[in-house]
């Protein structure tokens, strides 16, 4: 079977070919290697996700559990709520950022 490369259809359909067993090379060459990668780079993130939720709510729990404390305290007459100064931990917290908060703090 000759090619005419005389003919337009001849010569897209040779390129076509040619390009077809190209691609086919580099996805078995690399393909999976890219994939693997993918999914590496994809459980990280979410795992760096995960982490972020977790420390985020843990300490959502703690400023809660110290509210409704602050608020048993209000209620029976042990403090009045003009007198408590602003928690320390609540200063500290906002010092310490995160890994996230630092690089959107550096991007700003």
């Amino acid at each position: 079977m000759s090619m005419d490369f005389s003919k337009k259809e001849d010569r897209e359909g040779y390129l076509q070919a040619k390009l077809d067993d190209l691609l086919d090379g580099i996805n078995a060459s690399y393909g999976q290697s890219l994939l693997d990668e993918l999914m590496v780079r994809l459980e990280t993130t979410i795992d760096d996700f995960n982490k972020e939720v977790d420390d985020l709510m843990d300490v959502l729990k703690k400023s809660s559990d110290e509210k409704e404390e602050l608020m048993q305290k209000i209620k029976s007459g042990d403090i009045n709520n003009s007198d408590e100064p602003p928690s320390e931990t609540n200063v500290s917290e906002e010092k310490d950022l995160s890994e996230w908060e630092k690089r959107l703090e550096g991007k700003s």
